[in-house]
């Protein structure tokens, strides 16, 4: 296939998915807004690079003293040098944990289960090479138990990581008694906050965290910068090494730095008019049976359908983009839904629809309408089985095959073009 088909087919698809599709993904990615795109363009087209010692050099590390300054102040502190950008959350994750851990050897850490898997795959590497991991058990909402907590906690614990809020149920955790919890037990306290920064409020001071990973593209940057909050760079052992910073060495991207400190000062959340839409869609979905909420009152919700089958309501609904997690999907089952419904009571078809100021409720209620119909239609075609995928008609297979022979014959058209 030649690369002007190619162009054409990818603008097709991104014409279609703007125009035809609705996005209900917010928790996956915001919108980049207007302001933060333009300062990354701007920035972009800046000669020099940070690390040097020339005037091009001094003025974007100036940007990026700027920036960290901006942020240091959206968190509680007022030191930028405790702010060390990296290229998004998971960097960050790893960079606190192992850096606690290798700074610490062979010492306990604890987590909770419903954890983000940029930290809990990181402790899961931990424990085969030695180390001791408690993971907290959650009630049905989401939240640990800070009993729990307290007795889990021994004289070898180094590290508490517990994330603020959490992307699949919208559960928002006590960090500020975590905090009290870790300080009174003089062990360091990490907070994934990468999908509640600059939605609610944090403190570090006041909460006590020590280290704190946000995100840039959760609240309108482009994708590609994040960022770990350090109390004191003693605590942790560097997991990566170069010249620049001491955490994450390396050519730092100036644009992206400046466009997170925008994006960090024009963000607005209006929590009200978000916990206004969430109750009107939750009122409207549940006029049907069989329909399981999971989540807490945010701008996410998480729904377990009873009698439907996840791929296809996927297949029903393409003109909607929402999240769904499911192993037979190429998905690791969810560690979250696993977490709050342990006895295994849950439908298997859960879905994840998290929106923003921007969508209205109107939108979000017509969603709420065809997906209700939607349910309804399959399970009155009983199209119900054990596993994930529906049985695939014989119909429907001659259509499949006279797709790809379609595809087949498009390829060897192009392939001929260019020979």
């Amino acid at each position: 296939m030649n690369k002007t088909l190619i162009l054409v087919l990818c603008l097709f698809f991104e014409i279609y998915a703007e125009e035809n599709v609705e996005f209900l993904d917010y928790a996956a990615s915001w919108q980049v807004s207007d302001e933060s795109l333009a300062e990354f363009v701007r920035i972009s087209h800046m000669n020099g690079n940070s690390s040097g010692i020339n005037p091009h050099a001094k003025c974007l590390k100036d940007l990026e003293k700027q920036s960290a300054q901006i942020i240091a102040e959206k968190i509680g502190t007022i030191q930028q040098e405790q702010i060390h950008f990296t290229s998004g959350a998971t960097a960050a994750n790893n960079i606190a944990i192992l850096g606690v851990a290798y700074k610490n050897p062979k010492c306990h850490l604890i987590a909770s289960k419903i954890e983000h898997k940029s930290v809990l795959n990181v402790f899961k590497y931990l424990e085969k090479i030695g180390y001791e991991v408690t993971y907290l058990d959650v009630d049905k909402s989401g939240k640990i138990n800070l009993e729990q907590l307290k007795r889990s906690i021994h004289k070898n614990t180094k590290l508490i990581s517990i994330q603020m809020f959490n992307s699949e149920i919208g559960v928002l955790q006590d960090i500020e008694e975590i905090g009290k919890i870790a300080k009174s037990h003089n062990v360091i306290f990490h907070c994934d906050a990468a999908q509640s920064f600059c939605k609610y409020d944090i403190n570090v001071e006041r909460m006590n965290i020590d280290l704190l990973t946000i995100s840039g593209h959760k609240i309108g940057t482009p994708k590609g910068i994040g960022a770990l909050y350090i109390r004191n760079d003693e605590a942790l052992q560097p997991i990566m090494f170069g010249s620049g910073d001491k955490f994450f060495p390396g050519t730092k991207s100036t644009a992206l730095i400046k466009a997170f400190a925008t994006a960090v000062q024009s963000y607005k959340v209006d929590m009200d008019r978000i916990l206004s839409k969430y109750a009107a869609f939750v009122a409207e979905i549940s006029k049907i049976p069989g329909i399981f909420i999971n989540s807490s009152p945010s701008h996410v919700i998480s729904l377990s359908i009873e009698g439907v089958l996840l791929r296809d309501l996927l297949d029903c609904l393409p003109q909607y983009s929402f999240s769904a997690g499911c192993s037979c999907l190429g998905q690791d089952k969810s560690n979250v839904i696993a977490a709050i419904d342990p006895q295994n009571q849950l439908p298997t078809c859960t879905i994840r629809i998290s929106f923003s100021n921007s969508i209205s409720q109107e939108k979000l209620l017509r969603f709420a309408n065809k997906l209700r119909t939607t349910i309804e239609q399959l399970r009155k075609e009983k199209k119900i089985g054990k596993g994930c995928e529906s049985d695939i008609t014989e119909e429907k297979q001659q259509d499949l095959n006279h797709s790809l022979e379609k595809i087949k014959q498009l390829v060897e058209v192009a392939g001929r073009k260019k020979v």
